[in-house]
């Protein structure tokens, strides 16, 4: 991203990105904040894939809001997982804010340059959240608090390495929405080898086929393969 291109007619959404969305007004103003100042941190730090940036509307952001009417209900503890470039954690801050509410946004992301952006943004756009700088498995009582609503998380891991991961967290969130790509099936496999789980498949608005995975249950039934 450091050769020159400019992307500055990205930091507006298309035309009928709001309308699409359901977003108000003030929510683009905020959205397109946080475009331009992903865009311009993206000169010199890798946020998202280079690729995906004339597309990060419908990529990134559209992707972060269709799971909007999952927590929309419950809005108040959220907590993102390997939070990288804000999505789908600073969108759906954005979105669920209101005069009378503001959720709570927890992103946990181990890369500090990676944090210092998403402070930048939140600070930006006004949001309440929390970012932390570590390792999921690395989580202590004091980082996230509880309850936790739900547990998000997108392009991170196979679902049996996110349950792991979840599992190691000092939190019990009462549901997990992941989103997920044309492997899921098997990931669903991989992962019913050493848990019980109790889930339900979303189709995808933004992929034909993705989907969004929701999770209310999951329990261990056999040891962790990687221990062996």
């Amino acid at each position: 991203m450091s050769n020159g291109t400019d992307f500055s007619s990205i930091v507006k959404a298309p035309a009928s990105f709001a309308e699409t969305w359901n977003v108000s007004r003030e929510s683009l103003e905020k959205l397109e904040i946080y475009a331009a100042e992903l865009l311009r941190w993206q000169k010199t730090h890798n946020l998202i894939a280079p690729s995906t940036i004339p597309q990060f509307w419908d990529r990134h952001v559209a992707d972060a809001l269709q799971l909007v009417p999952y927590v929309r209900a419950t809005r108040s503890n959220i907590v993102d997982l390997g939070s990288g470039g804000g999505v789908p954690a600073i969108p759906l801050a954005i979105v669920l804010q209101s005069p009378d509410h503001q959720p709570l946004i927890t992103m946990v992301e181990s890369n500090a340059k990676k944090c210092a952006f998403l402070k930048t943004a939140s600070r930006s756009c006004g949001l309440n959240t929390r970012i932390i700088n570590k390792r999921i498995e690395s989580l202590t009582d004091s980082d996230v608090e509880q309850p936790v609503d739900v547990i998000v998380a997108r392009a991170l891991a196979p679902v049996a390495e996110l349950l792991e991961l979840v599992g190691k967290m000092p939190v019990r969130p009462q549901r997990m929405l992941f989103l997920k790509g044309q492997h899921i099936d098997a990931e669903l496999t991989e992962a019913t080898k050493c848990w019980n789980i109790s889930f339900s498949k979303h189709p995808s608005q933004t992929a034909p086929d993705g989907c969004i995975l929701e999770i209310k249950e999951a329990e261990r039934v056999n040891p962790d393969p990687s221990t062996k």
